[in-house]
């Protein structure tokens, strides 16, 4: 079948738009080892608290049973944030395609908007311990409060420098965690989550039952905990770290996926232009299944 120059150039350009997407998918993800990966379908994602009832009571016979409600609580709205970029490639670049130059490029502007979901999912890690959420309270914190009809508050946040017994203090306070009716939630712990440079301490922590170079032969005790490694992370903290549970509330919330678009028409100058974009956002829902400390 005879084929015309156009058809090649379009065969090329698509190759340009897979490798961007060779270089987003190059390693493979960190944040999504962290949070809940959501799909929005509108301007924003509306999550209602509601506070449910306490464990029933008993009652003598022909008597009323107790009358319970539930409560509202806060109401949680994302709003999304769009991040985009316009890649130009020169006329001369498109010819000189042999060289691979332009697939490269392709796939670095894959790279740039890896990088960016990283480091938005790693600063919001950093907010769960300094910003204020549905409750008022940040992520972690010793004083959460119920906002049922018996009050009171919670604590999610412990200290110290990550080590056998701080996790275990850590592990401790996750297994006492109620819901807002005072009803216990029965969460187990799954993952730890550290940055990049306490890696190795979480790995000897969890991974030994016998520590190099030391005298310490006590056995392995902990729970099977998945180690989550977040290289973004450390350059926000070197020493906080926190556990969660399946059932936790970390979302991260895609609105639009990553696109990597050709324009239609070429530029006056003869260069093309490839669009990229996506919008997302990160929420956090329900401070239970997670349990975080300062590290200090």
């Amino acid at each position: 079948m005879t084929m015309n120059t156009g058809q090649f150039n379009n065969l090329y350009t698509r190759k340009i738009d897979m490798a961007f997407f060779e270089g987003w998918d190059e390693e493979p993800e960190q944040w999504s080892r962290i949070f809940n990966s959501k799909t929005g379908d509108s301007h924003n994602n509306t999550t209602q608290i509601l506070a449910g009832m306490s464990r029933w009571t008993s009652k003598a016979e022909l008597a009323n049973a107790d009358q319970q409600r539930f409560k509202q609580g806060p109401l949680i709205v994302t709003n999304y944030e769009p991040f985009a970029v316009e890649v130009i490639m020169s006329r001369e670049q498109i010819d000189d395609a042999k060289y691979n130059e332009v697939q490269d490029m392709a796939k670095d502007a894959g790279h740039g908007g890896r990088e960016a979901v990283e480091q938005e999912c790693a600063s919001f890690l950093q907010d769960l311990y300094d910003s204020t959420f549905y409750d008022g309270k940040a992520a972690f914190a010793n004083d959460h409060p119920n906002h049922g009809d018996g009050g009171g508050t919670q604590d999610n946040l412990t200290t110290g420098a990550l080590s056998d017994t701080t996790l275990k203090d850590a592990i401790i306070l996750f297994r006492k965690q109620e819901d807002e009716g005072g009803k216990k939630i029965s969460s187990r712990p799954s993952k730890l989550v550290v940055p990049q440079s306490l890696q190795f301490t979480a790995a000897s922590i969890l991974q030994s039952a016998l520590q190099t170079g030391t005298a310490n032969n006590d056995k392995n005790v902990l729970p099977n905990l998945e180690l989550v490694v977040s290289d973004f992370w450390d350059q926000y903290t070197t020493v906080r770290w926190f556990i969660c549970g399946n059932r936790h509330q970390l979302n991260h919330i895609w609105r639009v996926q990553p696109e990597f678009k050709k324009r239609q028409y070429m530029n006056p100058n003869g260069s093309q232009s490839w669009d990229g974009y996506f919008r997302h956002a990160n929420e956090i829902t329900n401070w239970r299944h997670l349990v975080g400390s300062t590290g200090v």
